[in-house]
């Protein structure tokens, strides 16, 4: 019998350059990061920054070359939770409350998670208007949306709201992709009366601390 043994096949890596720290890092051993995002990406592990935030053409040079085992990674990992679950009644919520509302399905999905993951209770909503109507029948303690949808923008949810006497006590944060210059910024304070503005894709860390600051 031969003394020489046959080599252990060498495990599958695919080695990236970390988008915020630069360094090396195989992305087939990183986690999925908690950015409130409809595509999360891949946590560096030197640094513990995803790249949600980098330029088109670094994340599409990422995925052109990811072998098909990340992509397997990828799938999967949309598929959970694919549906976010219903409502529940008002009476059944958890507290502190975050009403999510969002057109984006897949921000839904992640935001359920999220927020859940957390320890709050959560609701979701389609657009402004069923906003408004979710935040009259539960009083959420947060409203977390987005800027642009239909029937209704966040911004006038967040105007009619903070001029409703039952209801101006919640806090409201809108969250926006385009909407990002300071002149944009001062105008939701001014004139729709937001509490926090958050610029999309949005990080964990923020977004943590902004829940910190307004729900303990």
């Amino acid at each position: 019998m031969s003394g020489n043994t046959v080599p252990q096949e060498e495990k599958e890596k695919y080695e990236v350059t970390c988008y915020s720290c630069k360094g090396r890092f195989d992305t087939l051993e990183a986690v999925w990061c908690n950015c409130l995002v409809s595509e999360r990406t891949l946590v560096c592990p030197s640094c513990m920054r995803c790249f949600c935030k980098a330029p088109w053409a670094y994340k599409e040079r990422f995925w052109a070359s990811a072998p098909q085992l990340l992509w397997d990674r990828k799938i999967e990992e949309h598929s959970l939770n694919a549906t976010p679950r219903s409502n529940p009644e008002p009476e059944h919520v958890n507290r502190p409350l975050v009403m999510v509302v969002d057109d984006d399905r897949e921000i839904q999905k992640m935001a359920h998670r999220v927020m859940e993951g957390l320890g709050y209770g959560v609701i979701l909503a389609r657009d402004g208007a069923e906003g408004l109507e979710l935040a009259r029948r539960y009083k959420p303690d947060l409203i977390l949306t987005d800027a642009l949808m239909p029937k209704m923008d966040g911004r006038e949810m967040c105007r009619q709201i903070k001029t409703d006497p039952d209801l101006k006590g919640i806090k409201v944060i809108v969250m926006t992709s385009l909407y990002t210059q300071a002149k944009y910024k001062m105008e939701a304070f001014k004139e729709f009366k937001v509490d926090d503005y958050l610029s999309k894709p949005l990080d964990f860390n923020h977004l943590w601390a902004l829940l910190q600051k307004y729900l303990g």
